[in-house]
């Protein structure tokens, strides 16, 4: 008896020894899902969330650190020890003020910029210490292609047409230092960047003490621009490649299995949802790909369209109908912005003359992870077009001979097909439509292993039930633009009012000739950043660690079973009870 009592105990102490190691298990995933972001290096990626440039006095001293919030709670870091990524969705238009700042480049990529409340980025600031009379920050070099200006540009500054008050210039002598305003408030200029690449920075902060003395430090920040994998990049003045940009890992969605289809995929520039004259006096629904200097035009069942991950962005309380504001949505706007697909609506092949009423532009049903909404986002109108989560068919109605653009928005990444119906009544009263079925992959998805057209995989709508009769939003004539200044996305209009006669008008923001070889559209932009955060504080869900800790609770439980036997047996046996 004395021998199987000490083999429970053992099977016991076992038990206990487990649960502790799936214990330590657990929580030693959990807190790699939750820690800073690391580059091969060993350097923390900074990606998402406020950071501070604090010189510190200590002991005669002045040190440079960097306050990375984007966490929990606060660390203090060394600049040397670091990388900024500048996410590709921080990509930007460059308005005619901020122009003679970064170049005559049209885009630009940009930290607390105009639209930094929809962009998942760093917002950098500065902070001065205490007890310093004045503090200047000078930048003594700068290495990597294209310009970084340092830059003050308000939106009440853009209002009252002020020009931007530059304090850092790569490119100009006379923007070589700025004194950081006194006291201990924070300080958040704009950072501007001409190109996508590796850039350092490197900065001597001096500070002028009340005895009259002086202290300073110097230090060269790395910092990742665009479609540039900031974990293969080194830190401070590290030597690394600054060549073409690769696309930055991304852990935020699985993309599908490979399946090799002989998709056309488009990823970049101008296409339009066209209904064209077909053969037999019918209607043909195509796909215009404006990208080239001659268009070509596919069928739409031959056709991915990727939507990058640099179209992420914030949801705004203006668009709280497609999700809690803050939260991820995947924006095309209605502006052309380099990197991005641009989908309008075209009805340029039938002339007025030919058609009675508009042509219908018919969303009969949607498959995907999330919903799809279509609005109009320009100054002059912001209706909601499309909505997939109040139903669907939705109907848009389109005049005939013309040409419009509208913005997109999935509110999930991962793979969506549209069926549209594109209808018409003719001048001798033919009634023509085509039906059609168009792919879209949404984020970090490689739009290379998405099947085109209807597909095979097994997901189920996510729209609401449909209502049998469409909502259809009839358009005034497009009207045509003064100028097509490429503005940068965002959601950040209130969708209007429908009119007392219930009509919506989705009024178009480029009326493009056919062949627009969309001259000047920079860079185009093959990969994207992860689709969350890839430095500072990476959220986890805690998925891998469950099983460990549940085999952990398990295995206690067990220890405890076994102990407990084994006393009771003992006690059993024991004479001297």
């Amino acid at each position: 008896m004395s021998v199987l009592t000490h083999g429970r105990r053992a099977v016991a102490a076992t038990a206990a020894t487990l649960a502790a190691a799936l214990l330590a298990a657990a929580a030693g995933l959990v807190a790699a899902g939750s820690g800073t972001a690391h580059a091969g290096s060993g350097a923390v990626v900074l990606a998402q969330g406020d950071i501070d440039f604090v010189p510190q006095l200590a002991d005669g001293r002045l040190d440079l650190r960097i306050a990375d919030r984007t966490g929990s709670g606060t660390v203090m870091r060394e600049p040397s020890d670091v990388v900024l990524h500048v996410v590709p969705e921080a990509k930007e238009s460059i308005l005619s003020p901020v122009n003679p700042v970064l170049g005559d480049g049209l885009y630009g990529w940009f930290l607390n910029g105009r639209h930094a409340k929809d962009v998942f980025a760093l917002t950098p600031g500065w902070t001065g210490p205490a007890g310093a009379q004045a503090v200047e920050v000078t930048l003594d070099r700068t290495q990597g292609e294209g310009r970084f200006a340092l830059y003050t540009f308000t939106e009440e500054m853009e209002w009252s047409d002020q020009e931007p008050v530059q304090h850092l210039d790569s490119d100009d002598p006379a923007y070589r230092s700025f004194v950081l305003p006194q006291g201990t408030e924070r300080f958040a200029p704009t950072w501007g960047f001409a190109a996508e690449g590796v850039h350092r920075l490197t900065l001597t902060v001096s500070a002028t003490l009340a005895d009259g003395s002086k202290v300073s430090d110097t230090e060269t920040l790395a910092v990742a621009v665009g479609a540039t994998d900031p974990t293969q990049v080194r830190p401070g003045d590290g030597s690394t490649p600054t060549a073409t940009p690769t696309a930055t890992p991304s852990t935020s969605a699985p993309t599908p299995t490979p399946t090799a289809p002989a998709a056309y995929v488009i990823d970049d520039g101008h296409i339009d949802l066209a209904a064209r004259p077909g053969e037999g006096g019918k209607l043909a629904f195509q796909i215009k790909d404006g990208t080239l200097q001659n268009p070509r035009w596919h069928e739409p069942d031959d056709v991915v369209i990727h939507v990058g991950p640099a179209a992420k962005r914030r949801i705004s309380e203006a668009y709280a109908f497609l999700g809690t504001p803050g939260e991820p949505v995947w924006w095309l706007p209605s502006s052309r912005l380099a990197g991005l697909v641009w989908p309008g609506w075209s009805t340029e092949g039938f002339p007025a003359s030919q058609v009675r009423g508009r042509i219908t532009y018919r969303l009969d049903s949607l498959r995907g992870p999330g919903t799809l909404a279509v609005v109009n986002d320009n100054s002059m109108d912001s209706t909601v077009l499309v909505n997939s989560g109040d139903g669907l068919p939705d109907a848009i109605e389109h005049t005939a001979g013309s040409h419009s653009h509208s913005a997109w928005a999935f509110t999930e990444e991962g793979v969506y097909r549209t069926t549209f119906t594109v209808a018409a009544t003719l001048a001798d009263g033919t009634k023509v439509s085509d039906t059609a079925t168009i792919a879209w992959a949404v984020g970090a998805v490689d739009p290379t292993t998405v099947k085109p057209g209807k597909g095979t995989e097994p997901t189920a709508p996510t729209t609401a039930p449909p209502t049998g009769t469409p909502t259809t939003h009839p358009t005034a004539t497009p009207t045509v633009p003064a100028a097509t200044t490429p503005t940068a996305p965002g959601p950040s209009l209130s969708p209007s009012t429908p009119a007392s006669d219930g009509t919506k008008h989705p009024q178009g923001t480029d009326t493009s000739r056919a062949g627009d070889g969309d001259a000047g559209n920079g860079g185009q932009v093959a990969g994207g950043s992860t689709g969350g955060p890839t430095g500072g504080s990476l959220a986890s869900t805690g998925v891998p660690a469950l099983l460990p800790i549940g085999l952990a609770i398990a295995a206690i439980c067990a220890g405890a079973v076994a102990l407990l036997v084994a006393r009771r047996r003992e006690d059993a046996s024991d004479p001297a009870h």
